[in-house]
């Protein structure tokens, strides 16, 4: 599931963001405003698309968090909120 997420956020950032395919900067660990992937209005298109593709609404702490930076790192905090509302 965790791998699935991450490649479904990598597909809209790719395109929304128009990244080629060979960029050798870009991974799921790049870190997307740092290194110009995503901009600050980008910011909001992307936490858009994340809160309506995966039906969830996240808490500033996991906005302003440093794993909100990476795909991998947005991939664990929706995996994270998954198996916390199942308890």
């Amino acid at each position: 599931m965790l791998h699935e997420t991450a490649a479904s956020i990598e597909t809209f950032i790719r395109r929304q963001f128009r990244i080629v395919p060979d960029d050798p900067l870009f991974s799921r660990d790049a870190h997307l405003f740092e290194r110009g992937f995503v901009d600050s209005a980008g910011v909001i298109e992307l936490l858009m698309f994340v809160e309506s593709t995966f039906g969830v609404a996240l808490e500033d702490e996991q906005i302003f968090s440093d794993r909100f930076t990476t795909i991998n790192g947005i991939a664990e905090i929706l995996h994270a909120g998954s198996r916390a509302a199942v308890r």
